[in-house]
């Protein structure tokens, strides 16, 4: 039991360590916050391999170191949800240890993932209309406003142009990972040779931390939501640029490093 608390202790700290690098071969980063990269996947080989309460507190531990490397605060509870809690929700991916599910669940969660993409596709594109209107109706005030409110409108006109630029592009991003991503838990379920689901179990550890950044995004980063959007509609598309792509990368890795775990043991 002694030598088993070490190991567990050893590769917790190992992957730590490991999270803290991979970090740094990140692509790119966000303007409120958050990047792409593989730093997630020690984070979920351990909480796999040691369950929801080690890889927890794993997680923890990473959020808060992690937090010196990339710090991005504005309020202390703010800071929480995006470090801490954000990092340590990844543990929620060992809640799957020793857990028996047949592969057609996998299957049957794959098509729902696929149709709640579909879902906010066909959101986003309904609003593009109504934020053409407003944006029209914005420019033509311009041209009889002074002082501050003309300042406000030409605020509004310019976060209007932004949402107009970004949303077709957040509208591909999300069909390719909603296509990705069914693919992927598709592939998961099919190569695993147990009944133990490591596909699921890296989704919801990959949705505990976004759903983590999505509060904070809506509670302290609405201001930057285009006017007209919603900020839980805002919240979630910024987050997802973030979180998903990552999550998505650590997936066959992970596939594959727990086979060969599995196969060693």
């Amino acid at each position: 039991m002694e030598r088993k608390s070490i190991r567990m202790l050893t590769e917790g700290a190992l992957s730590i360590a490991l999270s803290l690098l991979l970090w740094y071969l990140r692509i790119g980063a966000m303007p409120q916050g958050g990047s792409i990269s593989l730093q997630m996947l020690p984070l979920f080989i351990f909480a796999l391999r040691w369950g929801f309460v080690p890889g927890l507190l794993v997680g923890v531990t990473y959020g808060l170191i992690h937090s010196l490397q990339d710090m991005y605060v504005v309020h202390w509870l703010q800071y929480l949800l995006d470090y801490p809690i954000a990092f340590g929700l990844i543990g929620l991916s060992g809640i799957v240890k020793n857990l028996k599910i047949s592969k057609f669940i996998t299957y049957i969660i794959a098509v729902l993932f696929l149709l709640g993409t579909i879902f906010f596709v066909v959101n986003i594109s309904s609003e593009l209309p109504q934020t053409q209107t407003t944006l029209e109706e914005l420019k033509a005030k311009l041209q009889t406003a002074t002082g501050e409110e003309k300042s406000k409108i030409e605020e509004d006109i310019k976060d209007l142009e932004f949402k107009i630029k970004w949303y077709p592009v957040s509208r591909i991003v999300l069909i390719i990972a909603g296509i990705l991503g069914t693919l992927l838990l598709l592939y998961g379920g099919y190569i695993r040779k147990t009944q133990e689901p490591i596909e699921l179990g890296v989704f919801i550890g990959g949705l505990g931390r976004l759903f983590a950044h999505f509060l904070s995004g809506i509670i302290f980063f609405s201001e930057y939501a285009p006017p007209g959007t919603p900020a839980w509609i805002y919240s979630l598309i910024y987050n997802l640029f973030v979180v998903v792509p990552s999550t998505f990368v650590c997936l066959p890795f992970v596939l594959i490093i727990m086979q060969r775990l599995r196969e060693n043991e």
